[in-house]
């Protein structure tokens, strides 16, 4: 991959995720960022290109395994799930910040290239999923071409 395309796709990603941020959290009174009630949280994601296969480590405290659906199809990672509210309200109590997401999530991750299906291999450990997933090897065909 050419140095000029990791640039874009690096300053892609932090457009992103400044932009996640930005809509998701609202300043407070004192200071402080929070989540804005009803907000999806977004998911920690480091991507990287080994070569031959990509690895990809996404951050999911608090979610249990069966909760999440990992899907594949050519360039696109879909990592979709819920995590349950892990915390109650006391009766008479004011919520003054939440930071700690809850709920549905859902994160599309484009491949800068496409990947073999079949050869995606996913662990979920202490609440890390580690994707690795494998290019796809398009083959370079040789073709006659008839000149008209």
């Amino acid at each position: 991959m050419s140095e000029k395309k990791d640039e874009t796709f690096e300053m892609l990603f932090s457009m992103k995720d400044k932009m996640d941020r930005f809509f998701a959290t609202s300043e407070t009174e004192s200071g402080s960022y929070c989540l804005k009630p009803g907000s999806q949280w977004s998911l920690a994601v480091d991507l990287f290109d080994c070569g031959d296969e990509y690895q990809i480590t996404i951050d999911l405290p608090g979610v249990d395994k069966g909760e999440v659906d990992l899907t594949v199809a050519a360039d696109k990672l879909v990592i979709k799930g819920r995590r349950e509210e892990g915390f109650e309200v006391p009766d008479n109590a004011e919520v003054i910040c939440l930071e700690r997401g809850h709920g549905r999530f859902e994160r599309v991750i484009i491949l800068p290239d496409p990947v073999d299906a079949d050869q995606v291999k996913a662990t979920f450990r202490n609440g890390v999923l580690k994707v690795r997933a494998v290019k796809k090897i398009v083959p370079a065909g040789k073709k006659n071409i008839v000149i008209e």
